[in-house]
């Protein structure tokens, strides 16, 4: 997936409420084409449950009001997927590009994402691959990522969310990507022992251009 007039800006977010980076999102994907500018989203979320376009209505493990009782808010978004948890203590990307600019399709972007994953859990000596059930990363039979993109007019949004550190109770609100048996699992969690997010970014950032063979700027400020 390589082509040397590839430019990514990457921006470094740091930890932002849901709502703000969505409607950033939005905003660069329909200005995509007047800037000429391709952007990697890095952030990591305050507690949000976000739904999948094709499926509105949340599945969940509890009872709407505990979710409510735990400060965590449900949003509808236009990605594919289902129903997600982000939190602090997960790597959450969006690439903002023009597919059509780099020769990709959604379906090439998604793989592009889940293979980045795998390189950089392998980076900490875990062993992960794709599912033929579910799009994601998954490792020993554990979801440790998940994928879910929206393309409109050739431009992408939302992207991947890798499994850091995060509260893994969160998880268990949900049935994960409307799956009533999926065990979410995390680095810090394979691994018994902390993983620094800051460490996690910095290679994902640096394994997503290898995988896409782009150049990057960071962006300024």
């Amino acid at each position: 997936m390589s082509d040397a007039t590839r430019e990514l800006v990457v921006q470094r977010l740091g930890r932002r409420a849901y709502g703000d980076v969505h409607a950033l999102q939005r905003e660069l994907q329909a200005g995509r084409k007047d800037s000429g500018e391709d952007r990697l989203l890095v952030v990591e979320h305050e507690p949000v449950l976000t739904l999948g376009r094709a499926h509105p209505e949340p599945k969940l493990r509890v009872a709407a009001p505990a979710v409510e009782a735990a400060g965590i808010a449900v949003v509808q978004t236009e990605r594919g997927g289902d129903i997600t948890y982000h939190g602090p203590g997960q790597l959450v990307a969006y690439p903002v590009i023009d597919l059509r600019t780099w020769g990709v399709g959604a379906t090439d972007l998604v793989t592009g994402l889940e293979e980045a994953v795998i390189r950089v859990v392998a980076m900490w000596e875990i062993e992960a691959s794709r599912d033929a059930r579910n799009r994601g990363v998954w490792t020993g039979g554990r979801k440790i990522a998940s994928t879910g993109i929206n393309v409109r007019r050739g431009v992408s949004m939302h992207g991947v969310a890798l499994n850091v550190d995060p509260d893994m109770g969160h998880f268990e609100l949900i049935n994960p990507c409307g799956l009533g048996d999926v065990e979410m699992t995390s680095m810090t969690r394979e691994l018994g022992q902390p993983v620094a997010l800051g460490e996690v970014e910095d290679a994902f950032v640096e394994m997503f251009a290898a995988v896409f063979g782009c150049t990057l700027r960071e962006a300024a400020g």
